[in-house]
């Protein structure tokens, strides 16, 4: 989202509560985007709950203030997350977290 002049004017300046929510919610889609970015470099990869039920892995959960839900997520060592598809862009992360509820995270970020 952008936020022109001519929308702080209109909304009524900078010190109106509905400009102040408006320019939280454009930083937040930045973090977002960053945090996408992110799980894509260090390794994401699809999975199931039943993939982590079947391999015994222990599920996390983490709430970040600028994230409507939080992210739900397995830590992988490198032979384990090789069995898996690996997620190259955001729009897979984001499609994978969707539809299968959570995504598995490359421990050590491939530095292992």
């Amino acid at each position: 989202m952008y936020i022109t002049e001519k929308f702080i004017e209109n909304a009524g300046g900078l010190r109106s509560p509905m400009v102040r929510r408006a320019m939280v919610q454009a930083g937040d889609k930045h973090r977002v985007e960053a945090l996408k970015k992110f799980l894509v470099s260090v390794g994401s990869c699809a999975m199931t709950f039943d993939d982590i039920t079947a391999l015994g892995l222990t599920v996390r959960e983490k709430r970040y203030r600028f994230c409507a839900a939080p992210l739900v997520f397995v830590l992988l060592d490198a032979e384990t997350f090789a069995r898996f598809k690996p997620l190259t862009n955001n729009v897979d992360l984001e499609v994978a977290h969707i539809r299968n509820g959570v995504i598995g995270i490359l421990k050590g970020g491939g530095n292992e």
